[in-house]
């Protein structure tokens, strides 16, 4: 054999000797975590925040699936026929101090507030009670998931309201309830105080009108669910906002639409986090001595620790009491968080950080 036909080989095991190598690094994170289920649920988690910072390639529907890091298109679907109604009463904001004990909702909530601009939200919820359970309206796990922004004048979308400067947009991104296998996420828009005939497209509700972008069907979410989903909401002035939804069993799902439906983008500085009831105002009811803290992290224009006001936008309510929360450490983005309990609250309190 020539001397040249042996170096050929001999680099060639060499290479498949690599090759297997690699392949044996690369499989070894997965193995370890196959090899129990603490780090599974680590490398699950960590995989939420990771695709949570993936934008999707365009306008749609898609879906992603652990571990890898990029969305796939899937079929859009009408989004449900659910209202999820504006407070019927609003008040001004105030920075936060002592309030309460008061339930959740139509218009009692904490919400983070920016000096900039925010460009993403990401709702989860800590010190889930391990024994949580939630009937809403008699069901089972009927229930919404909300991001709202505040409600802003000055959106092009009013400019043919009755009166335009006293017209206000608002923008949910939000998961509800469909039946004991299945939810939907969407996003839903308001013209508050439209007060003429809605625009193409949009449906009244008594002086306002609404619309709501696509959607695509997801599992139903569980309150136990709740201490491993992931919503999170985007606007990107001049491109798509978006909603998706990750939960723990390495499962995530989204939805885009263009951010001119109400140009959220340029106007978005204030958001509320919470679970609420199913639509047209009414209750999530969780069972006795639950308890969930909800937590936005924010990437905004302003890197500082948002300011935490008492004032809420969504109608919806739940059986909790906003509670005394205790103090955050260092955060890597502006982050909120408030404790919610219908076991003892004792003095209703927010806490902030950056």
């Amino acid at each position: 054999m020539h001397l040249s036909h042996l170096r050929k080989t001999a680099l060639a095991m060499v290479g498949a000797v690599a090759l297997a190598g690699a392949a044996l690094l690369a499989a070894a994170p997965a193995q370890a975590a196959a090899s129990s289920p603490a780090a599974t649920a680590a490398a699950k988690a960590g995989w939420q925040t990771a695709i949570s910072h993936v934008s999707q390639p365009g306008t749609g529907c898609y879906q992603a699936s652990y571990p890898s890091l990029s969305w796939h298109a899937t079929a859009c679907v009408a989004a449900p026929k659910i209202l999820l109604v504006p407070a019927a009463a609003h008040e001004s904001a105030h920075h936060a101090g002592h309030i309460g004990p008061q339930t959740v909702g139509d218009g009692t909530d904490y919400s983070a507030v920016v000096s900039g601009l925010i460009s993403k939200a990401v709702g989860t919820f800590a010190d889930v009670s391990s024994g949580i359970s939630e009937k809403g309206e008699g069901t089972t796990n009927s229930f919404s998931l909300q991001l709202n922004s505040q409600f802003f004048s000055g959106s092009p979308a009013c400019d043919d309201a009755s009166v335009p400067a006293d017209c206000q947009a608002w923008q949910q991104f939000v998961y509800t309830y469909n039946s004991s296998d299945s939810g939907y996420i969407f996003m839903q828009y308001w013209l508050i105080d439209y007060n003429a005939t809605c625009p193409s497209g949009w449906d009244s509700y008594s002086t306002d009108c609404y619309t709501n972008s696509n959607s695509t069907e997801v599992s139903e979410v569980t309150a136990k669910d709740l201490a491993t989903v992931k919503l999170t909401a985007s606007a990107v002035s001049g491109g798509n906002d978006g909603v998706s939804l990750s939960i723990g069993s390495g499962t995530a799902s989204s939805v885009t639409g263009k951010d001119t439906k109400v140009d959220l983008a340029s106007y978005w500085n204030t958001t509320e986090w919470g679970v609420f009831g199913n639509g047209g105002g009414s209750a999530a009811d969780f069972g006795s001595d639950n308890t969930i803290e909800p937590t936005t992290a924010l990437t905004s224009t302003s890197s500082g620790a948002p300011s935490c006001v008492s004032e809420g936008f969504t109608g919806e309510t739940n059986n909790l009491k906003l509670a005394a929360t205790a103090a955050l450490g260092t955060e890597s983005s502006p982050t909120i968080a408030s404790k919610q309990t219908n076991g003892s609250a004792g003095t209703a309190s927010c806490a902030t950080a950056s």
